[in-house]
């Protein structure tokens, strides 16, 4: 059980789950409780070893699943919405998320084929097709499983400037389409989900929009952390990591590794390294064929920053996109 956090009527119980993900070392939900209204900002990921441990975090702190009134959604990704269903299986509550959250957690049939028929094209113009085959093998095998998988609650969509009691909403893609960052302008509280954690930068995972086309998500990233630079923030719960109190310094440092890892590709791309392949093999070595999908969303996202930024530009060489500096 962790410390409670406090400020006036208001308290937080984070839940923090140590366990390796990926990179990260934690995945964090947190109840925050106002004017006896109980409401889970995210809810871990779906496993009966997770379940477990919700289960006692809650009664640690003296509650139970049964006093939840409700759920808000930083984001649709599986580390985020896994107790969800058990929840509103025994407790018909609302659930709250970005409107472009809907389909994805609802993993509706036009959604999943759109997102296949994305990548397959994004993959192949930018030939890495061979490294990516078993993420596409994987987004099938989604299509086909779905119906385990999805969020059954029907879902209330909320968006920036929307409020949930008091818990300010706002918008701040870059890391998903559709995240959120939840803001407690009283206390200064700032629930942000995976927009930021407290070393390092979180992934700017590249994604479609409403036109089938790639989202500027690095870019994006960067303009969300700017947006809150400009709140009065006390403490920051982030999706994953330590919770902690310095953000003005961790945003400085966020955005200095966005602005490094930029440089970088273009200083790849300076000594020859033209195409996502061999960016990625440059830059990561190995790691790209036992990280794939990270890797290769870092480099096209990344690398389609540093062309909106000007310093690199966009060459189609046998049907295939490559790269060279400005």
């Amino acid at each position: 059980m962790s410390a409670v956090f406090e400020y006036n009527t208001k308290k937080v119980y984070p839940i923090i789950y140590p366990v390796k993900y990926g990179q990260m070392n934690n995945i964090n939900c947190y109840l925050y409780e106002h004017h006896n209204k109980l409401t889970l900002i995210d809810a871990g990921i779906d496993s009966a070893e997770y379940e477990v441990f919700f289960d006692e975090q809650l009664a640690a702190y003296g509650l139970n699943i049964m006093d939840i009134d409700q759920i808000i959604l930083t984001h649709h990704h599986i580390d985020h919405i896994g107790m969800v269903n058990k929840i509103t299986e025994k407790k018909q509550i609302p659930v709250f998320a970005h409107p472009l959250a809907l389909e994805r957690l609802a993993l509706t049939t036009t959604y999943q084929q759109t997102k296949i028929q994305f990548f397959e094209e994004l993959y192949e113009r930018y030939g890495c097709t061979h490294v990516m085959a078993s993420r596409i093998e994987k987004m099938k095998q989604t299509l086909n499983e779905a119906g385990g998988l999805r969020i059954q609650s029907v879902i209330e969509p909320i968006q920036a400037n929307d409020y949930v009691g008091e818990l300010k909403v706002l918008d701040t893609p870059g890391h998903s389409l559709d995240s959120i960052t939840l803001y407690d302008e009283e206390s200064g509280w700032l629930f942000t989900g995976d927009l930021i954690i407290e070393k390092g930068t979180t992934n700017a995972l590249i994604d479609f929009d409403s036109r089938n086309l790639l989202l500027p998500t690095v870019l994006q990233h960067r303009q969300s952390i700017e947006q809150c630079q400009k709140l009065l923030i006390s403490t920051v719960f982030a999706g994953h990591e330590k919770i902690f109190t310095n953000f003005s310094e961790v945003a400085q440092l966020n955005i200095a590794k966005i602005d490094y890892k930029v440089q970088r590709i273009a200083k790849q791309i300076e000594q020859g390294n033209e195409s996502v392949l061999k960016l990625a093999n440059a830059l990561y070595g190995n790691l790209m064929h036992t990280i794939p999908t990270l890797i290769f969303s870092e480099v096209i996202g990344y690398v389609n920053y540093a062309v909106i930024l000007g310093i690199v530009e966009r060459v189609q060489r046998n049907g295939q996109i490559t790269f060279r500096c400005v």
